[in-house]
């Protein structure tokens, strides 16, 4: 995925935060923490299809950065996007 898509994610969306205190999480921002972590509290939140994507990798621990979440609240409802990291 070409980062340029994604180079302007924080003007572009909402911050996660205002669902989620994710910053609480004391660990790496890994896929392990996306799902395992993360997913399942914005699951019980009534999200019925939860999807991360785009953003950046740190180099030094391979971390997220500006990583994109997609949330839709009823099977084929409007998506709601909103950055993370």
């Amino acid at each position: 995925m070409a980062y340029g898509a994604f180079a302007e994610t924080r003007a572009r969306y909402r911050d996660l935060e205002v669902l989620i205190d994710y910053r609480a999480y004391d660990g790496e921002w890994t896929t392990w923490f996306e799902e395992n972590w993360l997913k399942p509290r914005l699951k019980s939140l009534g999200y019925a299809h939860v999807r991360f994507f785009g953003g950046k990798v740190c180099e030094y621990d391979g971390s997220f950065r500006e990583r994109v979440c997609e949330l839709v609240e009823q099977p084929g409802g409007r998506a709601k996007y909103f950055v993370y990291g």
